[in-house]
Parts: structure tokens; sequence; C-alpha cells
């Protein structure tokens, strides 16, 4: 694609010159020749500064949001043979060029998008699962714990939350490319926010809740909240596709978000009239809503529950556990239901799923105490993990939770973590879980001082070597117990100073039961 068509489509007035792009990027280290740099003020640094140094890499064009005479100002010359562009949003440039230069990929598919605090990656999972038992086309699914395209699976990296806007743009393009009819894109808070989904055309938006998270991020939890809600926001701005429905799916169970996003919508109905959007509620406990659980039972190996919608009742299997799954189910089910997959496929994708990495996951080496790595990591979701799993513990059993909290992330939520293992676990190990550059002993001894509010001292300990930690909690449970590590889940590094370590909490407990078995 040539220089003067990229920013036709992307919707720039610049200069018509025939210039072949190679790629848009936001990061000047990533520029080489024939590259468009986007200038994004980011939240520490100002991209604006990296101008000379993408131009001698190779730049043909640069995007910023500030006018030519003030970067001369403060001597960033841009020379007479690279353009320069102005941009309201230096992100939202990033996400259109990209969309453009790919060739609007998730136009030519249909997109569903998943948010929430807990249980994005489950619901995404589950709805590919669905849509695989309908056999009704290819599916690319794209998590925060990588990407599948066609079968294949490919790594988005370390820490990843929803991936930079070019990132995004390309893996949808190769979803296009490689004949999928779906996307599945779990939109979390900050990708939505820094706009790295900006210019995806969404079908379908669901949400699983809004939970305290993420406010060292966003600064309060309406921000948070308001994050979230773009998400359904985007169903209004995208393109209308031929035949297809728009849905939105809530929580009808879920306070932080059931309110908000009904506002959400009725203004954006309000400002935009003409678009047609179905929307969806589901709940575990209310019957009067579109999608609801109804005789749930939960066995050892299995959940059973009758599943109602709109058009009569699915009995259902899973091999996930406690309610907090069946309402993921709940909302997967919504959105393909809505999509006019058939029942049957639903029940079918549902009942083959084994599990998800990281999610509730067993780790079974024949001992005789059950193992589990989970990613609950925050007080939500760490206190919904501790009530699944109590009932799993055998009689004359212990609950042993093993977390940590993250570094240079909402230290209020470190204390508050604590009070939920000092209430609902029977014995807790606090350690390290991605300290950064902060000191581990600190965070520490907060989230202690949050047990400590319900838990007397011989019913915890620190152990700040996370592999020790995984060991003690192993080598001190005896039969009918429930070991628990938390907080990692599929993450496969963890973060010391501003080093990234391979980490997997899955090798370490599989190695610490092996070591207790060596033991004998």
């Amino acid at each position: 694609m040539h220089l003067s068509e990229l920013f036709k489509l992307s919707g720039f007035d610049a200069p018509s010159i025939e210039h072949p792009v190679s790629q848009v990027v936001g990061d000047n280290r990533q520029v080489t020749p024939g590259s468009v740099f986007v200038a994004v003020q980011g939240l520490r640094v100002d991209g604006h500064r990296f101008i000379p140094a993408a131009i001698a890499a190779g730049a043909v064009a640069v995007v910023g949001t500030r006018p030519p005479e003030e970067l001369t100002a403060q001597g960033i010359e841009i020379p007479s043979s690279v353009v320069y562009v102005m941009a309201e949003d230096g992100r939202e440039a990033l996400a259109k060029l990209n969309a453009a230069l790919q060739g609007f990929p998730s136009r030519q598919m249909t997109v569903i998008g998943v948010t929430g605090t807990d249980g994005k990656t489950t619901t995404c999972t589950l709805i590919e699962s669905i849509l695989a038992a309908a056999k009704s086309g290819d599916t690319g699914v794209l998590t925060t714990i990588g990407a599948r395209i066609g079968g294949v699976e490919q790594d988005t990296g370390f820490h990843v939350t929803t991936p930079e806007a070019p990132d995004v743009q390309r893996y949808l393009a190769q979803m296009r490319d490689a004949g999928c009819r779906y996307a599945i894109v779990e939109s979390t808070s900050f990708g939505l926010d820094q706009k790295r989904v900006a210019s995806v055309d969404y079908d379908v938006a669901a949400i699983t809740n809004i939970t305290h998270e993420h406010l060292d991020i966003h600064g309060t939890f309406e921000a948070y909240q308001a994050a979230k809600a773009l998400l359904f926001r985007a169903l209004y701005r995208s393109d209308p596709k031929p035949g297809g429905p728009r849905v939105a799916v809530l929580n009808a169970d879920d306070e932080g978000s059931f309110t908000l996003l009904q506002k959400v919508l009725a203004e954006e109905t309000a400002n935009k009239p003409e678009t047609a959007l179905t929307i969806l509620h589901y709940s575990t406990q209310q019957t009067h809503v579109d999608v609801y659980a109804d005789r749930i039972t939960y066995e050892p190996d299995v959940t059973r529950f009758e599943l109602h919608w709109w058009g009569g009742v699915i009995q259902m299997e899973t091999q996930l556990i406690g309610e907090f799954n069946v309402a993921n189910i709940l909302c997967a089910a919504a959105a393909t239901l809505a999509l006019g997959i058939a029942p049957s496929a639903v029940q079918a994708g549902i009942a083959a799923l084994p599990g998800v990495l990281g999610r509730m996951q067993r780790m079974n080496s024949g001992q005789e105490f059950l193992a589990v790595v989970d990613f609950a990591h925050s007080p939500v979701s760490l206190e919904r993990a501790l009530h699944t799993l109590r009932p799993l513990v055998g009689d004359g059993g212990r609950l042993i939770a093993i977390f940590g909290s993250a570094g240079l992330r909402d230290k209020a939520k470190r204390r508050l973590m604590g009070r939920v293992s000092g209430r609902l676990a029977d014995y807790t190990i606090i350690t390290a879980e991605d300290p950064r550059t902060e000191d581990l002993d600190t965070i520490n001894a907060e989230i202690a001082a949050g047990v400590e509010e319900f838990a007397t001292p011989d019913a915890y300990r620190i152990v700040p070597d996370r592999t020790e930690a995984i060991q003690q909690g192993i080598d001190m449970a005896r039969p009918g117990d429930v070991v628990a590590s938390l907080g990692k889940g599929h993450e496969r590094s963890m973060c010391f100073g501003e080093i990234e370590t391979p980490w997997s909490d899955q090798d370490a407990m599989l190695n610490a039961l092996q070591n207790r078995i060596e033991r004998g």
C-alpha cells in the first residue's frame, strides 16, 4: 500500500505521495525503512521525543499531535522528504492506520468482544469451544494467554494485556487470511482505554463483571468502569455487516456493571437511534432474564445445570467448577445463541472443554490431596476461588492458599486480599508475585496485615521465594487438603526489578509434588 492511499483510507489529509509503506508503528525501536511512525503520548514518555530517531531509522512519514512549529521550537526538525500529518489522538491514529494497512480485517468477520474483571479468558475459550462444536467456520481467538489462528497457537508475549494496536490488527488479518468466520477478542480495560482496539468493528460485546481492580492504572473505580463501557460504545461506532446481528450481553447479577451499562446503552441509543441492537441479560440467580441457570449441582468431577434461554431449555454438563464458571457459561451461551448457533452446539461445546490454562487447573501427580493453579489476583476473584475450592476440601482437611500481590499496581488490594484469605483459607502462605521495583518485604507485610485481621499468627507464613512457598504448601498438605497457588495462572514470567524471569506455577507445583514423592 502506498502512503497516500493509507492516509486516505484512514481519514487523514496528506500529500499525494506514492511511497510504499512497510508498517505503522508507535515504537521508534521498531522502525524500519518505509515505516510510518506515530508519536504516541504514553503514560510516562512523550513519543514526539523519538521522532528524530524514527526518521534516522527510515520512517517515511510521521503522525503527531503537535504542530510542526511547536516541534521545531523544541529542536525537533522534520526534513521535507518526510511527510508529517497531524492527528487529534495518536493512539487512535495508530489503530486506524494499522486497520487500513491490513485491509480492515474485522469488517470481514463476526467479531465477539469480551470484557470484565474476571472470567474474560475463560469466557472467550468457552465461546471458541461452542463455535467449534457448531462447525460453522473457523474461529480466531485473541486473549491475554495468546492467540489461536486456524488452530495454531501464537504466544503474545510476557505479561500481555490486550496487545498494541499494530499487533491486534495483524492477528485479525491473519485470522481473516486463514479463513476464520469468527474472531473472539478479549478486550481489557487497559486495551480499551489505550485505544488498542479502537478500529475493531465489534458485532457482539459481552461482559463478565466489574470489581475492584486496576485502580493503579485508571485512578478511580468510576474511570475503570468507564473504560470497560468503551467496548459497548464501540458497538455503535462499528460499521454494520450484512445480515449480522449486533448484540450486547450483560450480567444481571453484577452491580458493578449492570446499571452502568444500561445507562451507557441508553445514551448511545439516544445518540444513534438508527442502530439496531439486541440487549441480552444473563443470571445465575434470577429467572426473569433472557438466559439463566437453574437446578445447579456441583459434583467432584462435573457441574450440571439447566440453561434456560428464549428458545427453551438446554441440559448442561461442564468440567469447570464453581458458580462463577456457570456465569461464564451463561455469558458465552447468550453470545453464541444470539448469533444463531444451535443449542446442541452450545451443549456439546461446553461439555467438550476440559479446562482453561491457569483457571482452576488441577495439577495431579497421584497425590492424596487436590493441588490447583488459578489466576485469581484480585480481592473478588480470590474470594470466589476460595469459596469454589472450599466444598472440595475433605473431612478434616484444610484449604491452603499461596499468593502474593504485584508491585507497581493497585496497592489497596493487598490488605483486601489478605483479609479474604484470613477469612476463607485455613492457612495462608504469602509470597512473591511480580514485585517489580517495589520492596517485596513491604508488599508481603501489607498482605499479612490483612490476614491478621481474621487469622492468628500461626495460620500464615511469609515465604518470599515463590518456588519455596509452593514447595512448603505441598509439603504440609495432608489427605483431604486443597493446595491452591493463586495469582499467576497462565503467565509465563515473573518480574523482579525491571527484568522478566521465566516462570510457571504449573511447573513449580508439579516439581514440588515430584520432590515430595521422591522424599517419600
